[in-house]
């Protein structure tokens, strides 16, 4: 299995800037299949919490400040933790990732 955890800056969700404390996302592709996973756990100000429900989320990597985006579901959701299950594809990974899979 192979992986990547990515700290980040900013993030959007439906274009909507979420005002961040904190956030990670975790991209991982098993040996078995070609399509990846990935979640996003995200601490925020207090704010209403997301309905759950199809999004698209815009995420900037604190390192890069690459932008890493795709469709996902909204796993749960309070006032201030927010967690997003990766719905498909992630737009912007790289090959410097390390997560093709003839690797």
């Amino acid at each position: 299995m192979k992986s990547i955890n990515v700290t980040l800056e900013s993030m959007t969700v439906n274009g909507e800037e979420v005002p961040l404390l904190s956030a990670d996302l975790v991209v991982v592709r098993r040996p078995e299949t070609d399509r990846i996973d990935w979640e996003c756990v995200a601490f925020t100000l207090l704010m209403d919490p997301f309905p759950q429900e199809p999004v698209f989320l815009e995420m900037v990597d604190v390192v890069e400040s690459r932008t890493l985006s795709g469709d996902a579901l909204v796993v749960r959701s309070d006032q201030n933790r927010h967690v997003f299950r990766g719905g498909g594809d992630l737009n912007g990974l790289t090959a410097e990732d390390g997560l093709e899979s003839d690797q």
